[in-house]
């Protein structure tokens, strides 16, 4: 039988065939490959700028008002308060959201008008300007009273000073006086001041010896308003008094435009401004400037070396001060003092002259 002969190329060509037969079936053998799923449809969009909402915080023990505050309110420079709306005092428990809560405001509207740098700092017996007065609160029991702690018998003022065109307190007189009145239970008086600038309080002066009166001298460093206040202390703790806020300009004219000063009549003549008066003589004594209004003056005659507060003796009475206030006066033998008149005012409010030195001779 003849050899079967294979063309070399066809040969090869059906190596080929099965290279590829084999390449298919391997290809078919395979594990198919997971179907991706579909990505999510992305929409491209233009950069959005985050808002941030400032919401006004809920009130907590730190923005309750201070009794005492070490800080005075700080205030925002250049801001003009809004002097037409009523003024409204603050009370223990008040804060600012509460007060703007209950005059129909917000505490945005209150910082602004009252130019308050921090809403949340405000004190007892602070003066706030609000566009509406709130209802009075209904009345509540008061707490008892600790009987140990020191007791102030009237609020605290500063002597002299006058009323206003706009209705405040306002002295030209570089140095006052800060009285607290009698102040029982106490050991000793601390007096603080501070400024229409904020920043920390400052300690003024003491009284170690508060009974008879409390009270300490204190000189502007500058025109300017300025706060006071007094802290009663003693072994059982302290007390804070009442504030008082005060304007010093010292080209502030009293009403009538005269110096708050007594005249007095006849004298021998006047020695280092000093009335030099005759013992024995009747003289009269005259406040030109005496506050209008007054329910009637009262003028006091303080012996040297006792004290303007407290050892004052009561020398005339004016009970109708409309038409200037006048007093006779019999002058005694060897007197030194000080005479001051004091106005009564409506409101409760003492309004005094200007200190008048006397002397008498033998």
């Amino acid at each position: 039988m003849r050899g079967l002969r294979l063309h070399p190329a066809r040969v090869a060509l059906a190596a080929a065939a099965l290279a590829l037969a084999a390449l298919a079936c391997n290809l078919t053998t395979e594990d198919e490959p997971t179907a991706t799923p579909p990505l999510p449809f992305l929409r491209v969009t233009s950069t959005i700028t985050p808002v941030f909402v400032i919401e006004t915080p809920t009130p907590t023990p730190t923005d309750v008002a201070l009794a005492n505050p070490t800080q005075a309110p700080p205030t925002v420079v250049n801001c003009v308060p809004q002097t037409n709306w009523p003024v409204y005092v603050v009370v223990p428990g008040d804060t600012l959201s509460r007060i703007a809560e209950r005059t129909r405001s917000t505490t945005a509207q209150l910082a602004q008008a009252n130019c308050l740098a921090n809403p949340g700092l405000i004190y007892v017996g602070q003066r706030l300007y609000v566009p509406s007065l709130p209802p009075a609160p209904t009345a509540t029991p008061a707490p008892t009273a600790d009987a140990r702690l020191p007791v102030f018998s009237q609020a605290l003022t500063v002597d002299p000073h006058w009323i206003g065109a706009d209705g405040r307190p306002v002295t030209y007189s570089r140095t006052v006086r800060i009285q607290a009145g009698e102040v029982s239970n106490a050991a000793s008086v601390t007096f603080y001041a501070s400024n229409a600038a904020g920043g920390p309080a400052t300690t003024v002066g003491q009284d170690r010896d508060p009974w008879d009166g409390a009270f300490v001298d204190y000189t502007f460093p500058a025109p300017g308003t300025y706060t006071f206040q007094a802290a009663a202390s003693n072994e059982f703790g302290s007390r804070s008094s009442t504030v008082f806020t005060v304007r010093y300009d010292p080209g502030f004219q009293p009403p009538g435009g005269q110096p708050n000063r007594l005249v007095i009549a006849p004298y021998v003549r006047i020695e280092g401004g000093a009335y030099v008066l005759q013992p024995g003589a009747t003289v009269t004594i005259t406040w030109p400037d005496a506050p209008a209004g007054a329910l009637r003056v009262d003028f006091l005659l303080f012996p040297t070396g006792t004290g303007v507060e407290g050892a004052g003796r009561v020398i005339g009475t004016d009970p109708n001060a409309a038409d200037g206030a006048t007093a006779a006066w019999l002058v005694p033998q060897a007197t030194l003092g000080h005479l001051q008149g004091r106005a009564w005012m409506p409101d409760g409010s003492v309004q005094p002259s200007e200190l008048q030195l006397i002397y008498s001779g033998s």
